[in-house]
């Protein structure tokens, strides 16, 4: 029998809507995060300007030295000027006031005129400021790089790497406190591995395509550091996951990014939260026609013309309901709305999909999933690149297509996808990226055709969309399963992402993610009912939502369940009632109200 007394000291609870959290994932970053040639795919090569871009991003900053005619080490990759420069010639052949005249960042773009290629000095007196020099030799005598960093009090606080693993003995013998790393391509036997040690390496920095988990125990069994190069976009993830000590990357930001889970108290789930269709909304009524936005007011409207309620329920659904889409017979129409003229330039599109066609099935050239004609901001399958591909478009009219390849994809299996655009990664260049599962797919750097500059602007406007089809009028009709569809006016980082399809695999939709308190729905009164047991509690809904459940858990700290077979009366006025009765195993407890 419920008492009184005890819902008294509990109704306060009862008062908290929960819509959205802070993200709490925390581990530290263990892979070293290593900018090629500096920060070089959002600044020209082995600039200063590269180097400075590191800054935050980057334990360590690899370049590449050259010596002039007059003896001068400068920081070139090439052994000639004509690639990034508008000069001509071999480095050799040009004394330092000669390679200084050259114009080094204009040939990337415009807003890097008159940036110089660097002498050695030059590069390590501004890197060690925020990070470890990782100096390449391409020319040049072991005595002259010795001397130089002795000149710059640097011997302890570099690390020196050649493919002439014969020089690095030879700095070996004149400087043992320089860290060496013996560059490489190909098998590594342990043969070469004993060439390697007695070269003094502390290092092995290896080509990516040769890099296996077995070759990272063998370089690891001799004491010896394992790093990578050159690895850009998604292939990043799998070398954290292999867990190597260090990733040169063209995008050192993406190494540390894909490692930052440090808990961020300010962030959470739902800022920048533009609209949120539940697909829920079967639940209440079957041939219900509204596609609510618990967002927002961005609602939808689920269009059918062969009498089918195309709300699913139960073990069809990701999470309590989703919506089958039929091109032909039902798709959801999205008007343009203010708030869906996203208006910033970050953003991120997220949905559970169940396919039931790869892409190379497809009838037609595309399946719109979210899509328009307009493509502003949409997912589809592209049937001709036999991809499923997230595609964002700036007010520039730049634009980025980065997809998941088809032998990535199932059939008949619930998969989550992610889009994310963000304006600022770099000067001269915004970044758009597409996950499946919680892990990046691929990652497109500008605009795709002037890569990798471009598309800085904010979302192009006007975008009418569809779930199933290109806007209400537009074709490319989808045929598969669609829940928990959200847009952010913001890129989610890459630990959100993760949460986002952790969570979803244990049970937990957006919503359930999305849990703080809300002074829009009020606990007006709880009461017993005249039978025993019989619970009645009063609320009021200030809010946009539609329908709502009432969740119990018996403990503090265990999970909320919902209530089966209890739904709210609605009185008029926003204010409803729910009406319930506790098994007797269950007596006490903590109630939650979500609105839907």
């Amino acid at each position: 029998m419920l008492k009184c007394r005890w819902l008294r000291a509990v109704l306060p609870t009862l008062a908290t809507l929960c819509l959205a959290g802070p993200i709490t994932i925390s581990t530290s970053a263990a892979v070293l995060s290593i900018g090629h040639r500096g920060n070089s795919l959002f600044a020209p090569e082995n600039t200063l300007a590269a180097f400075e871009a590191c800054q935050g991003l980057a334990d360590l900053v690899e370049l590449d030295g050259h010596v002039t005619s007059d003896g001068v080490i400068v920081v070139l990759h090439d052994s000639t000027v004509d690639r990034t420069t508008e000069g001509s010639g071999a480095v050799s052949g040009k004394t330092l006031a000669q390679i200084k005249a050259l114009d080094a960042g204009s040939w990337f773009s415009p807003e890097f005129t008159g940036q110089k290629i660097p002498t050695l000095e030059e590069a390590i007196t501004n890197i060690l400021g925020y990070a470890t020099p990782l100096i390449e030799r391409k020319a040049g005598s072991a005595a002259l790089y010795v001397d130089e960093l002795r000149r710059l009090g640097a011997v302890s606080k570099v690390v020196v790497q050649a493919f002439d693993w014969p020089f690095l003995a030879a700095v070996r013998a004149l400087e043992p406190d320089i860290r060496l790393g013996a560059l490489g391509s190909g098998t590594l036997t342990a043969t070469t591995l004993t060439n390697i040690i007695n070269s003094g390496a502390n290092m092995v920095a290896w080509e990516k395509s040769s890099v296996t988990p077995s070759m990272l125990n063998l370089v690891r069994s001799a004491g010896l550091q394992m790093y990578v190069w050159t690895v850009d976009g998604a292939g990043v993830q799998t070398f954290i996951d292999m867990g190597v000590d260090g990733i040169i990357s063209n995008d050192p930001g993406l190494v540390k990014r894909l490692q930052d889970t440090t808990p961020d108290s300010t962030t959470d789930l739902g800022a920048g939260l533009v609209a949120h269709w539940r697909m829920d909304d079967g639940l209440t009524h079957l041939f219900n026609v509204i596609v609510g936005d618990s967002a927002g007011t961005n609602h939808a409207t689920l269009s059918r013309t062969d009498g089918k309620s195309h709300w699913d329920t139960g073990a069809m659904a990701k999470f309590d309901g989703c919506v089958h889409v039929d091109g032909t017979n039902a798709s959801v129409s999205v008007a343009n709305t203010g708030a869906l003229d996203i208006n910033t330039n970050g953003l991120t599109l997220s949905t559970w999909v169940r396919l039931e066609r790869l892409p190379s099935q497809l009838g037609t050239a595309y399946g719109a999933i979210y899509d328009s004609t307009t493509d502003c901001y949409v997912f589809y399958l592209d049937r001709s690149n036999k991809e499923l591909r997230f595609k964002v478009t700036d007010a520039a009219g730049h634009a980025a297509r980065p997809g998941i390849p088809e032998a990535a994809l199932v059939t008949n299996q619930w998969i989550h996808i992610v889009g994310t655009y963000a304006g600022q990664v770099g000067p001269a260049s915004g970044q758009a990226t597409i996950y499946l599962n919680g892990q990046p797919r691929d990652v497109h750097t500008g605009n795709d055709n002037t890569s990798p500059v471009g598309l800085t602007g904010n979302v192009k406007p006007g975008q009418h969309a569809g779930i199933g089809r290109e806007g209400a009028a537009g074709g490319s009709y989808f045929t598969g399963y669609v829940d928990d569809f959200a847009i952010w006016n913001r890129a989610l980082n890459p630990a959100e992402v993760q949460k986002l399809y952790q969570e979803g695999q244990l049970g937990s939709g957006l919503a359930d993610l999305l849990r703080k308190p809300s002074a829009l729905l009020q606990i007006v009164n709880v009461g017993l009912g005249s039978k025993p047991g019989e619970l009645i509690i009063l609320f009021q809904n200030e809010g946009p939502w539609q329908s709502f459940r009432l969740l119990h858990t018996a403990a503090l700290g265990e999970p909320f369940e919902p209530m089966e077979n209890v739904f709210p009366t609605a009185l008029g006025g926003g204010l409803y009632q729910f009406t319930c009765e506790l098994p007797d195993e269950a007596p006490a407890g903590l109630f939650q109200i979500d609105g839907r």
